[in-house]
């Protein structure tokens, strides 16, 4: 449908902020080629249905130069240059460009594709189903490792492993000795979570009951197994020093950087038992040896700041830090990304997997991309800084480069939720500045001003 001054003129008094400004940036920017693969549909919806941008369906497609140029006459009242028509050298470098973005998509989404039809295949499986796909001589290996009787076959063996191993815990107990910390954190933090499977970047090891299927880093655990996990929790059979990591690791995440005389007082208060300040010295440095370079005298501070030259003491000397009322308010942080308002959460990753680009978006994309969203807000040290992020994202060109209003409005909620490393642990919403905050809507562009 051809684009008309008619067309335009009528369709301005519809469009919503989200489209405004998203026009607006095209006709600041000035690039004669403006391509994208948002999801029309639901980023610029009225447009659209005017039929002046095609529904993409997360498609690549182009936003015609005269749109821009009219709604940069008629709207915007010639604020910036008009847009010329492309030369040859331009429309060459473009194609160059689009082909080089499409086979780093093609490549990303062929990955993406495989884990998640990975997480399809092998989540929520039982034990004997991963036991299967192990060949016969990783069997016999497990057979030996935990003298049990080998039955001369293949399928037999593998239930002789099966049934021993949920007979009592004498299997998983011996399991738990041959797992690093990390592995130990990260069935827990599974069990705490509800999850299956996890990133764990040294791999499958056949004995331990975490099995990996084409990428060797991402480990499933059959979900028979993580019930016996809660029965070997529920029996009060507990390893102590699983309990001291979730802590350790549950206030680094918490503060970001913190006292230890004040992790001494929340150990004492949440276990009811004390602890010196050289133990917690001596446990962090067991539990968490990258850590080491960060314990600096009363203080101790996380990996992200590990090349960061701070002076504590003159910078937070007065921290006043969050309170938490037990222990299990403390481990729901061993996991970075984690906010307490899941409501909040699930309405986020709804509107952001909207505001993504590409055809194709699976979950685990869209909860990768919350995660360090969260993430990021935690270390962050103002508003400003934080929708900078955020801002940052459309030029990495992994979200719309205007966020629709409605994603806006759910981060900036989500950042007053998130507990602030800079404000000891607190949320925004806790503070008593909250009320008087300005409320801004954020989004980067260099204008591009007319002559």
């Amino acid at each position: 449908m051809k684009i008309t001054t008619e067309r335009v003129q009528k369709v301005i008094p519809l469009l919503n902020e989200t489209e405004h400004l998203y026009l607006s940036l095209l006709a600041a920017n000035g690039n004669t080629i403006n391509k994208d693969s948002i999801q029309t549909e639901y980023i610029l919806p009225n447009l659209v249905e005017a039929g002046l941008v095609e529904a993409s369906n997360g498609k690549i497609f182009e936003i015609e130069t005269e749109l821009i140029n009219l709604y940069n006459t008629i709207h915007l009242k010639g604020e910036y240059e008009l847009i010329k028509a492309p030369t040859e050298d331009e429309i060459a470098y473009e194609s160059d460009m689009l082909k080089q973005n499409l086979n780093q998509y093609e490549t990303q989404l062929e990955i993406e594709t495989k884990i998640n039809k990975m997480i399809e295949t092998w989540s929520n499986q039982k034990l004997v189903s991963h036991l299967q796909t192990l060949c016969d001589e990783d069997i016999i290996g497990i057979i030996r490792f935990y003298q049990l009787e080998d039955q001369g076959d293949k399928l037999s063996n593998i239930n002789v492993i099966n049934d021993a191993f949920f007979k009592d815990f004498t299997m998983i107990q011996k399991m738990q000795k041959f797992m690093d910390f990390e592995l130990q954190l990260n069935i827990e933090n599974a069990l705490q979570f509800n999850y299956d499977n996890f990133t764990y970047m040294k791999g499958a090891t056949r004995e331990i009951f975490a099995f990996s299927h084409e990428f060797n880093e991402i480990l499933f655990i059959p979900k028979d197994v993580l019930e016996h996990f809660k029965k070997l929790k529920a029996s009060g059979i507990m390893n102590p020093e699983i309990e001291k990591i979730k802590f350790y690791r549950g206030m680094m995440n918490l503060y970001g950087f913190v006292r230890l005389d004040f992790m001494q007082k929340v150990y004492k208060k949440v276990y009811r038992k004390e602890i010196t300040v050289d133990t917690i010295k001596q446990d962090l440095s067991t539990y968490f040896p990258n850590l080491v370079p960060n314990i600096k005298g009363n203080w101790v501070k996380h990996e992200i700041y590990s090349h960061q030259q701070m002076d504590l003491d003159v910078m937070f000397s007065n921290m006043e830090y969050y309170m938490p009322i037990n222990a299990q308010q403390i481990y729901k942080y061993v996991q970075n990304s984690y906010v307490e308002n899941m409501k909040l959460k699930e309405e986020v990753k709804v509107e952001l997997k909207r505001n993504m680009k590409g055809e194709k978006i699976y979950s685990q994309q869209v909860e990768a991309l919350f995660n360090e969203i969260v993430e990021t807000f935690r270390v962050t040290d103002s508003f400003e800084t934080a929708f900078e992020f955020v801002a940052d994202l459309g030029a990495r060109q992994m979200v719309s480069i205007v966020p629709t209003e409605r994603l806006t409005q759910l981060l900036k909620t989500l950042y007053t939720e998130v507990r602030l490393w800079r404000i000891g642990g607190y949320k925004v919403i806790e503070m008593p500045e909250y009320k008087h905050q300005k409320k801004s809507r954020v989004v980067s562009y260099k204008k591009r001003k007319k002559k």
